[in-house]
């Protein structure tokens, strides 16, 4: 049996050498490509981003701006409705005051009226009662006095005026309604409201004026309800 002949291979160095320079070379021209291929895209998003930035940068610009002018135009009409409803207040508490002494005035016009014509007593006296229900409550009553006097004084006559109600049960006892302040110098006319429980039944009203505990002059009124007040 013949022996294959032993070769002996000479080392080469630089083939090894040369196929990971090879080896490197392509595999950082692979991590290049790609990182300047993601660099690319990531510079084409930060340009569209920024240009976006800047519309939304000028769209609040001008928001803004017009934010500033609303800003302004509420503010004049809130300092001008100020002023209307301040104008208003005044012209309304002047009418009011204004009517007040229209009223005042007219009824002591008409008094005196019937004074002259001989249609009135000059003595203290509870002229009128007049009653209305409260069509919002039907419980509840409004009710107008006139009080007049025709003597010529100084001083206007002070006291109370006490609105109590009568019943036509005799068993329900007399109920004070209401409690004026008496200021009399010709004609006083007073306003109030009343209500009524459910199981009394109105029969008269007495209007008593009294001065300390004097009685000055005292009235009685049967229960008798108007539509409206004159």
């Amino acid at each position: 049996m013949i022996d294959k002949p032993y070769v002996i291979q000479t080392r080469r160095p630089f083939r090894t050498f040369l196929l990971l320079l090879i080896t490197l070379t392509v595999s950082t021209s692979i991590v290049w490509y790609w990182t300047t291929q993601w660099q690319s895209e990531q510079n084409k998003h930060l340009a569209e981003l920024t240009k976006q930035n800047k519309i939304l940068q000028e769209e609040n610009k001008k928001l803004l701006e017009q934010n500033k002018l609303l800003s302004s135009q509420v503010n004049d009409i809130s300092r001008m409705q100020a002023m209307q409803d301040a104008t208003d207040s005044q012209l309304q508490s002047n009418l009011e005051r204004l009517q007040d002494q229209v009223i005042e005035l007219n009824k002591e016009l008409l008094f005196y009226q019937n004074i002259t014509q001989g249609n009135a007593s000059s003595e203290l006296q509870i002229r009128e009662l007049h009653l209305r229900a409260n069509p919002d409550n039907l419980s509840q009553y409004f009710y107008r006095i006139v009080i007049t006097q025709g003597k010529k004084i100084s001083k206007a006559i002070k006291g109370d005026v006490l609105v109590t109600l009568n019943f036509a049960d005799d068993k329900t006892k007399p109920r004070l309604a209401n409690k004026h302040s008496l200021k009399l110098k010709h004609v006083q006319v007073l306003e109030g409201v009343f209500s009524i429980e459910e199981n009394e039944q109105p029969k008269s009203i007495d209007i008593e004026l009294k001065q300390n505990k004097k009685v000055l002059t005292k009235r009685t009124f049967q229960w008798e309800v108007s539509t409206t007040l004159p």
